[in-house]
C-alpha cells in the first residue's frame, strides 16, 4: 500500500512541477494573437497546485510538520473561471460582457483560506475531515460543473456565430474545449468517488489523468490563436465606406460614428428587399466562384456586392434559414457535382476535387456533400447524375 501512495505521491509531483512551469510559460506569452494565453497560464498554475495537500499528506509530511494543514490550494472555485474567461476572450464573442463575476466566489475562497491556513493547530485539527470540509469541497466541485456548464454554452453561442461570418471553421471552432471540459467533469467525478470512498486505485487513474490534462491544455493553449470577430472589421467597414449605398438605407443608424445598430432594424426589411439582396448575392458567387476560395468570409463577399454583411448574413438566415457556412458549401457542392462530370475528374481525386471546390477537408467535403445530397462524392462520381437516393 505505501508503494502505491509513493508512487501516485510521484505522478501528482509530476504534475505540479509540469503544471507550473508549463503555466509559467503561457503566462508570459503575450503577443497581440496570444493576448488572453495569461488567464489560461493562471489556470493551468492553480489546477496543478491542488493536489500539493495530498502530496504532503501521503509523503507523512503534514504529520511531521501539522501547521501546513489546510493549505490554501483548493481552488476549486478559482480555477476553472479563469479557465471559462480565456475561453471568452479567444472566442468570436470576445466583444460582449466578460464575466469576471465567476472570479468572485474564487477570490473569496482564497481569503477565507489564508484566514483559516493561519489559524491555531488546534481550531485546524477540529476542521480536518469535519463536515465542513466535505461541505467545501462537495460545492467547489459543484461550482466546478456550473462553470463547466457555462463553457459548453459559450462555445455552443461561438460556433453558431462563427457560422454565421466564416466558411472555414478549422481550428476556429474549439473542438478541443469540448473534449476537455467533457474530460473534466469526469475527472471530477473520480475524485468525488475517492474523496467519499477512498478508491485507491481510481484516484492513481485520476492523478495520471491530471498530468495528461496539463500537457494536453497547455500544447492546445499554445497552438490556439485568438479568433478575429468580425465585429471589428464590420465597424471599419462603417468607417471607411460612409459614402456607400449601404449606409444610406434607412434601417442601418450609425452611433459615434462607428457602431451600426441593425439588428434592431431588421425586421422593417422587407421580404422583397432580401430576395433584391440574395439575387445580388447569388448572381455575384456564380459568377465570380469566390465559393472555392478555402478560407471566404462574410467581409469578403460584403466587399464585392457592397452589402452590410449583417444584412447578408439576415437576408440569408431569414429567407433560406441557413448560415453563412452552410450556404456557401451549398455551392462548392454544387460546383463538386460539376467537376464530377467535366474532363477535369479524370486527372484529380475525390479529395481533389473537394478541395478545387472549396472544401479544406475531405471529411468537411463529404459531411456537406452527403447532407445536401443524401450521397456521399464517391457514389455520385460512380453513377453520376443517374445516381437516386
Amino acid at each position: 500500500m505505501d508503494i502505491t501512495y509513493n508512487f501516485i505521491s510521484f505522478i501528482e509531483s509530476l504534475g505540479v512541477v509540469q503544471g507550473l512551469l508549463l503555466g509559467l510559460m503561457l503566462i508570459l506569452v503575450r503577443t497581440k494573437r496570444k493576448r488572453a494565453t495569461h488567464y489560461l497560464g493562471l489556470f493551468i498554475v492553480l489546477f496543478s497546485l491542488e493536489p500539493v495537500t495530498n502530496i504532503l499528506g501521503d509523503l507523512n509530511i503534514l504529520k511531521t510538520y501539522p501547521q501546513l494543514q489546510l493549505l490554501p490550494f483548493g481552488f476549486h472555485f478559482l480555477a476553472y473561471p479563469l479557465f471559462y474567461i480565456y475561453i471568452q476572450k479567444v472566442s468570436i464573442l470576445e466583444h460582449r460582457k466578460t464575466s469576471y463575476w465567476t472570479l468572485i466566489p474564487g477570490v473569496l475562497e482564497v481569503l477565507i483560506g489564508l484566514i483559516v491556513f493561519f489559524m491555531p493547530i488546534q481550531t485546524k485539527m477540529l476542521l480536518v475531515n469535519s463536515i465542513w470540509e466535505k461541505i467545501y469541497f462537495s460545492a467547489g466541485i459543484g461550482y466546478t460543473f456550473f462553470i463547466c456548464m457555462l463553457t459548453l454554452n459559450w462555445v455552443r453561442m461561438h460556433r453558431r456565430e462563427l457560422e454565421n461570418q466564416y466558411s472555414l471553421l478549422t481550428h476556429r471552432n474549439l473542438d478541443w474545449v469540448i473534449w476537455f471540459v467533457c474530460g473534466s467533469i469526469f475527472f471530477h467525478l473520480f475524485l468525488l468517488e475517492y474523496y467519499f470512498f477512498g478508491n485507491n486505485i481510481l484516484y492513481l487513474f485520476t492523478a495520471i489523468a491530471n498530468v495528461v490534462l496539463i500537457y494536453w491544455i497547455s500544447y492546445q493553449g499554445l497552438m490556439q490563436q485568438n479568433i478575429t470577430s468580425l465585429q471589428e472589421e464590420m465597424s471599419s467597414l462603417v468607417t471607411d465606406s460612409k459614402k456607400e449605398d449601404v449606409l444610406e438605407k434607412p434601417e442601418m443608424t450609425i452611433e459615434s460614428g462607428t457602431q451600426v445598430e441593425l439588428k434592431k432594424k431588421q425586421d422593417f426589411v422587407s421580404e422583397e428587399e432580401v430576395e433584391n439582396m440574395l439575387s445580388v448575392i447569388q448572381e455575384y458567387i456564380e459568377a465570380s466562384k469566390c465559393f472555392t476560395k478555402q478560407d471566404l468570409t462574410i467581409i469578403d463577399l460584403a466587399d464585392a456586392v457592397n452589402i452590410h454583411p449583417k444584412r447578408i448574413s439576415y437576408a440569408i438566415n431569414k429567407a433560406l434559414n441557413l448560415n453563412f457556412n452552410s450556404y456557401i458549401n451549398n455551392f462548392r457542392v454544387e460546383y463538386a457535382k460539376e467537376l464530377f462530370q467535366s474532363d477535369k475528374a479524370k486527372n484529380l481525386s475525390i479529395e481533389g476535387i473537394g478541395m478545387e471546390a472549396g472544401f479544406h477537408s475531405k471529411s468537411t467535403f463529404y459531411s456537406s456533400f452527403n447532407k445536401l445530397e443524401g450521397t456521399t462524392p464517391a457514389k455520385f462520381r460512380s453513377f453520376g447524375s443517374s445516381y437516386q437516393v
